[in-house]
């Protein structure tokens, strides 16, 4: 696990990764950015109410990614998505670009692949 204390990164978001170990990491880590990849993803701060679920489907824009973003009954947003790590890690960037006033801290949770299909959209 990786933590990135929001007191040492000078205003950037907390950023929690956690990886299940032994899954997901089928193949040579050379192929790298085509791997594909499924992601759990916690938003936490002010994401409700103020057009975050509909910014991260807009940034899906150009990328081959599939799954679906929601709100949580804590407050938080939730996103799961899969697709290859290229996409994924640009997917984040854009969000995290686009909404860094509003985000206090994120989890990122690497899962074994769940199949989505349908593109990437806002689950109610």
């Amino acid at each position: 696990m990786v933590c990135y204390n929001k007191a040492t990164t000078e205003g950037e978001p907390v950023v929690i990764l956690h990886h299940e170990i032994g899954k997901g990491y089928g193949g040579s880590l050379m192929a790298g950015e085509i791997e594909m990849k499924r992601y759990l993803v916690r938003y936490v701060g002010r994401v409700q109410g103020v057009g975050f679920r509909y910014n991260a489907v807009r940034q899906n824009a150009g990328l081959a990614l599939h799954g679906f973003v929601r709100n949580q009954p804590d407050g938080s947003v939730l996103m799961d998505v899969e697709g290859s790590l290229r996409d994924l890690k640009r997917l984040l960037e854009r969000i995290k670009m686009e909404m860094k006033e509003n985000i206090e801290a994120v989890e990122v949770t690497e899962c074994p692949l769940a199949g989505h299909g349908g593109g990437f959209k806002i689950q109610h």
